[in-house]
């Protein structure tokens, strides 16, 4: 059955299908002009100045009546067409065009306002019609291009998997180590190091026992001495620079472990989001009307998945089932999953890609002459200011432009050497200044001492005359 409504040139159109009073009416109020949907959504923005003639001075868009995800779009339950992204992105298009196209949307109902069928049949309504297209969030399949052929996409896609997101402790063999990057490691080994180094300088300096070993026994003492510091005896340090340098070192070893015990404890108490994915998909849910049954048939080897499968209509029906238990997964769209997840947190998370696809476009019916141009105005508006807008502004998802925060399911973050720079440098500038300190101090001391020391090597009637010269004077 088919309508039969008037275009604006007086000439009589039949549409298929058969709509309420109301929603006739509607059509009709388009066809004469008195009614732009894209004008309403857009506002002033809205104009059309090119005055090339058209293949198709009205083209008559086809939408779905969707239950849910409104948010691509809006047909209320008056039959009326309200907007959503994929209008938006229809209206954008048509001012891309070389020539005025005035659209007229057909929402594809019956005459109670409901949807009347799927999108396959949705695309196949267009077939072998020229002025006719469908403006929605019809995904590009090999199986639709039967019917028609599809502009470029507009939107990427592909089918992933909605699961409930489970709690895990991070916890594994290699926990401990985890605060510290490996760079921050071997850099507190070497500093080590060359605290043992240095102390061993020092006491050798000022001839300290302990240190006078064979060699290997001494390259084991700079080794293990600056651990050792902790429960050392202060009677095997002879030299008071030694001692700073040690002092210095407990100081900068304490602030390390300080931050190392509280970055542990991040690692060991933090509980990370994980997906919890089924061995085996048992039951699995999918949005009523879209191509990912087939997808999900295709894919498992079992013939009675068939029975497995349980159809969604609304994001309220996705959470209900997965809180449940009801479906193991939810195969769907990116897109719907984007959205789904961005409505209800991250209780949820996505797996995959499972399978890749083209993505959403627009249908034409095959030889159109609009397809070609309809592409080429695509192009540029996906590649247009327009295009992150409209999705900040219907979708409320992250864009490609924008990083993707997940507040709970962070990793806590290695720490860096970079982050000890300036306790590093302190300790090491502090440590060459005591060496060089303490030679200083040697040396001034061995000259001291060197004048005594001639003095007692001289002959004792010498010394008994500078003795007298010295009373005398």
């Amino acid at each position: 059955m088919a309508d039969e409504f008037v275009s604006a040139s007086g000439e009589p159109i039949k549409i298929n299908g058969t709509f309420s009073n109301h929603t006739r009416g509607w059509i009709q109020k388009q066809f004469d002009g008195n009614l732009n949907i894209c004008s309403d959504i857009f506002g002033s923005k809205w104009k059309k100045v090119n005055i090339t003639q058209s293949p198709c001075p009205q083209l008559i868009a086809w939408v779905p009546k969707k239950t849910d995800f409104t948010e691509f779009v809006d047909v209320n339950d008056d039959g009326e067409l309200k907007g959503g992204f994929s209008i938006a992105i229809f209206c954008l298009v048509l001012q891309e065009l070389p020539f005025n196209i005035q659209p007229v949307f057909v929402p594809f109902i019956n005459e109670a306002g409901e949807s009347r069928g799927s999108y396959d049949e949705l695309v196949q309504q267009i077939e072998g019609k020229n002025c006719e297209a469908v403006a929605g969030d019809i995904t590009i399949t090999a199986n639709r291009t039967k019917y028609v052929d599809f502009t470029m996409p507009y939107m990427s896609s592909g089918i992933y998997m909605l699961v409930p997101a489970a709690q895990t402790w991070n916890q594994t063999l290699v926990t401990l180590l985890k605060p510290f990057t490996m760079k921050l490691w071997v850099t507190i080994i070497l500093a080590c190091v060359f605290i043992g180094v240095a102390v061993g300088i020092l006491e050798s300096r000022v001839n300290n026992p302990e240190f006078k070993v064979p060699i290997f026994q001494k390259l084991l003492m700079i080794i293990w001495f600056p651990v050792s510091t902790f429960f050392f005896n202060e009677g095997r340090i002879h030299n008071r620079f030694s001692k700073f340098v040690l002092v210095i070192w407990l100081t900068t070893i304490f602030i390390v472990m300080q931050i190392f015990t509280a970055c542990l404890s991040s690692w060991l108490t933090v509980n990370q989001l994980q997906p919890k994915v089924p061995k085996q998909y048992h039951v699995v849910g999918y949005q009523v009307g879209s191509c990912v049954a087939d997808f999900a048939i295709d894919r498992e080897e079992c013939p009675s998945f068939i029975e497995r499968l349980v159809p969604l209509s609304s994001m309220d029906d996705y959470k209900t089932v997965l809180d449940n238990g009801t479906v193991d997964a939810i195969f769907d769209e990116l897109a719907y999953v984007d959205i789904f997840i961005a409505k209800y947190g991250s209780n949820y998370m996505k797996v995959g890609p499972l399978a890749e696809e083209p993505g959403l476009g627009f249908a034409f019916s095959h030889g159109s002459p609009l397809q070609a141009n309809f592409s080429r105005a695509v192009i540029k508006v996906t590649g247009s200011p327009n295009m992150t807008e409209m999705m900040k502004k219907y979708l409320r998802v992250i864009t490609p432009f924008q990083p993707q925060v997940d507040a709970g399911s962070g990793t806590p973050q290695s720490l860096d050497v970079n982050s000890f720079f300036l306790l590093f440098i302190s300790m090491g500038l502090a440590t060459i200044m005591a060496l060089i300190f303490s030679e200083i101090s040697i040396m001034r001391t061995s000259a001291q001492i060197k004048p005594v020391v001639l003095m007692n090597m001289r002959p004792p009637a010498q010394a008994q005359m500078a003795q007298l010269d010295q009373v005398a004077t």
